[in-house]
């Protein structure tokens, strides 16, 4: 027998906390591993990164996000994106009904798969996508060897 609940368009759902329960302990887990401090990652942004033959490309969700609040560095053969997402306000008068955007510091920690010409670097941050092209190192690069 199937029963069909109906929730309360204004009851919080108990399990909301956990949707972005893998990105979480991605982002952990990530940072464990490279050693990198732990700190509060309830806003940190998602990342895809591809690798070309002569480059690769880092793109991270930061809706709500001013390219003057995001800091971006390479170190080590790690790339950390950090900034802080501002709360937009509500009037004084009134209450929150549904409260799920994720404000404040965050920082992500991403090992690079090879070593980066870091005076090419190019960032950019257009209607809330940050991409990064981070070109490869001429020792990183593919090289086609002539036999003799």
């Amino acid at each position: 027998m199937m029963v069909r609940v109906q929730h309360h368009p204004l009851h919080r759902n108990p399990f909301g906390g956990l949707l972005n329960l893998e990105r979480e302990i991605d982002n952990l887990l990530n940072r464990f591993e490279q050693g990198a401090p732990v700190r509060g990652t309830a806003c940190a942004p998602a990342i895809d990164l591809a690798e070309y033959e002569n480059e690769s490309v880092v793109i991270a969700e930061l809706p709500g996000v001013r390219k003057e609040d995001v800091k971006i560095s390479i170190q080590d053969g790690t790339l950390t994106i950090s900034g802080e997402r501002k709360p937009v306000g509500i009037p004084e008068d009134a209450k929150w009904v549904r409260n799920e955007i994720a404000t404040g510091r965050f920082d992500r920690v991403l090992g690079l798969p090879h070593d980066v010409k870091t005076d090419a670097v190019s960032a950019s941050l257009t209607d809330g996508v940050l991409r990064i092209v981070l070109p490869k190192a001429e020792e990183a690069r593919p090289r086609e060897i002539s036999v003799k």
